[in-house]
């Protein structure tokens, strides 16, 4: 029987692929130029960064812990095939127990897509109406559990789409990991095994198998190719063009080689990849050759450094020529190219709201922006940064202003003098953690007015102990006894008192999670985080100072005279540390223990310093933009 989705998984590629190396199934959410490389490989790939092999380790503990309870608890029909170390020999026992309909496969590899030009090895496949459905493993978490609603999950002992029953949250929609099961789904439809359901399945950290329907329109994507209109795309349909474009990109490299007129599709651009990229000594010098590409600015994805292309704006400094007040309109969503047609064609005394009466919002922005007549339009509103679209664009054009002056940090347009929380007792926070959890809170104490009410200075509430549930809440418990009476101390006194965190989010997340379970904490913690109590000093600098470039703390705080006592002081660093710190009582242990606390020390300072800093700056404007 044919299904209607099956067409949704079709190769879309423009080229003759067929002489191109099979791609496995991170090709389609991989960066197009690293599939480019592969091909090319211009230089020698680079080893993988610390924190990389030591996410590859965590990831790989975590399957066999998966495959472990799995196997332990498999069904007489279940086969495993992990075992077989050769790929063709893993492909035989794969395609001969699809071809007995074995309920549960675990550890195959499917036999290769010959036309599509596909390789795939899903962590599991299960027999559902007719065919099979890939289940893969990742090491992260797939469900939002304080959510309200329902999810469908299968247990692990029953990994079946028809043992599904409802779990308490939402699902976490990771389009990588989606885009992998449509990967297998097509290699299954290839070898003509593919169940009737589009479905595939990710059990993550919850230790549950939670489902994908990849006909279901989840992914927000653009609908023409400067990108100013929208449309939701199913992950089959995302797939296709992904997987078709680096089909296409990797046969274009293929014939470059042969040929090197033969021009190449894509060009090396910034993107979360890089740090972990083989090919990223090839890539960087490119990228940040003065006076830098376009994608080093903040904000600047894929589809803006595209659309910047299109008009001709290549690198940072040709930014600054585009117009910020026409960008501020672009980012309220108003149609400039639109005014600019109507008022070009308009007698120039004539009023806007002549020029698109149906339009009252769009009129009362352009009035609070002084835009009186069709004349002000023409004169004041550039064409050429009006054929660009999104909220990105303002941040991109002040940055550029920002990284081209010759001061490392300016105050971003509108801000005539930077406002800083301060109060008696200030409270920098800090907390570190693993993929299993926080294994440490920290807190440096600073009182401005002597009144010892809290003893100042850095503290830290910490365990070397294994990550579990119970151990992570004790830490939090020492920590959050100490927070409270710290406060309520304030209080008592009268003296004014604030916690300060870089970045909350991060903070948020976790205090949130630990809480989980325990209404009145976790309503305790909402009340923290939610009050004036709670700042977030990221956001104090992100809406006053631009520097062009990150807004970690790491890139910040040196800018104010701040250096860490450690070396290669960093978040990534520190798991792969703490690592190390609690594998065993050794000197190495020790002495990584204490390099973690001195880095959270560290951080907690580094935010106390920032904080005087701003207070006492004078920082320029960005003239050009005033």
């Amino acid at each position: 029987m044919s299904h209607p989705w099956r067409r949704l998984v079709s190769v879309t590629s423009r080229l003759d692929i067929s002489q191109i190396q099979p791609l496995g199934a991170y090709a389609a959410k991989r960066c197009p130029v690293r599939v480019q490389l592969d091909v090319l490989r211009p230089c020698e790939p680079a080893e993988p960064p610390p924190f990389q092999r030591f996410q590859f380790d965590a990831g790989g503990a975590f399957e066999s812990a998966i495959v472990d309870s799995l196997t332990t608890d498999a069904d007489g029909n279940w086969v495993v095939v992990a075992a077989a170390a050769d790929r063709s020999e893993r492909e035989r026992i794969t395609l001969e127990a699809m071809e007995a309909e074995t309920p549960v496969i675990i550890g195959g590899r499917l036999p290769p897509d010959a036309t599509g030009r596909r390789v795939g090895e899903p962590d599991l496949l299960v027999w559902h109406d007719a065919g099979y459905v890939p289940i893969d493993i990742k090491h992260h978490s797939t469900l939002n559990e304080d959510d309200e609603g329902l999810v469908r999950c299968s247990p692990l002992h029953e990994p079946f789409p028809a043992a599904a029953v409802g779990h308490s949250g939402s699902r976490r929609n990771h389009r990588g990991d989606a885009l992998q099961l449509a990967h297998y789904v097509a290699m299954l439809r290839a070898a003509e095994a593919a169940s009737a359901a589009p479905l595939g399945g990710i059990v993550g950290r919850e230790g549950v198998v939670v489902w994908y329907d990849l006909t279901e329109p989840l992914w927000i994507t653009p609908a023409k190719s400067d990108g100013r209109r929208r449309k939701l795309r199913s992950t089959f349909e995302v797939y296709d063009f992904e997987f078709g474009f680096r089909c296409d990109i990797a046969a274009t490299a293929v014939a470059h080689l042969e040929d090197r007129a033969v021009a190449l599709l894509v060009e090396p651009m910034r993107s979360a990849e890089c740090s972990g990229c083989p090919w990223r000594v090839h890539c960087d010098p490119i990228v940040e050759a003065p006076p830098g590409d376009t994608s080093l600015l903040p904000k600047v994805r894929y589809a803006g450094w595209r659309a910047l292309r299109d008009i001709g704006i290549r690198d940072r400094r040709q930014v600054t020529s585009l117009d910020l007040t026409t960008a501020l309109l672009i980012a309220e969503d108003i149609p400039v190219a639109e005014w600019l047609a109507a008022a070009e064609s308009a007698p120039p005394q004539t009023e806007i709201a002549e020029l698109r009466s149906r339009s009252p919002k769009q009129i009362a922005a352009l009035e609070t922006l002084g835009f009186a007549t069709a004349a002000d339009i023409v004169a004041r509103l550039d064409p050429v940064t009006a054929r660009l679209s999104g909220r990105w664009v303002p941040e991109a054009i002040i940055a550029a202003h920002a990284i081209s002056g010759s001061a490392p940090v300016y105050r971003r347009p509108g801000v005539t003098a930077v406002e800083v929380p301060r109060c008696d007792i200030e409270i920098d926070i800090d907390m570190e953690n693993t993929f299993d959890g926080v294994y440490m809170w920290g807190a440096l104490v600073t009182d401005r007015v002597r009144s010892g009410a809290v003893a100042s200075g850095y503290r830290s509430f910490h365990t070397w102990q294994a990550m579990t549930a119970a151990t992570e809440r004790a830490v939090f418990d020492e920590f959050w006894s100490w927070l409270q009476a710290s406060l309520a101390t304030c209080r008592r006194r009268g003296l004014t008192v604030r916690c300060f965190v870089w970045h909350e989010p991060a903070e948020n997340a976790q205090l949130r999670r630990v809480t989980r379970g325990d209404a009145e904490l976790r309503d305790a913690v909402e009340a923290l985080i939610q009050s004036e109590l709670w700042v977030d000093l990221r956001r104090v600098f992100l809406t006053q100072l631009t520097t062009g470039e990150g807004t970690g703390l790491k890139a910040i705080a040196p800018l104010a005279g701040f250096a860490w006592d450690v070396e290669d002081p960093g978040g990534a660093m520190s798991m792969v540390y703490h690592g190390i710190a609690t594998a065993d009582e050794s000197d190495e242990a020790l002495r990584y223990r204490k390099w973690l606390v001195e880095y959270n020390r560290g951080d907690v300072m580094a935010t106390a310093q920032v904080r005087n800093w701003m207070t006492t700056t004078e920082f320029p404007a960005l003239d050009a933009l005033s």
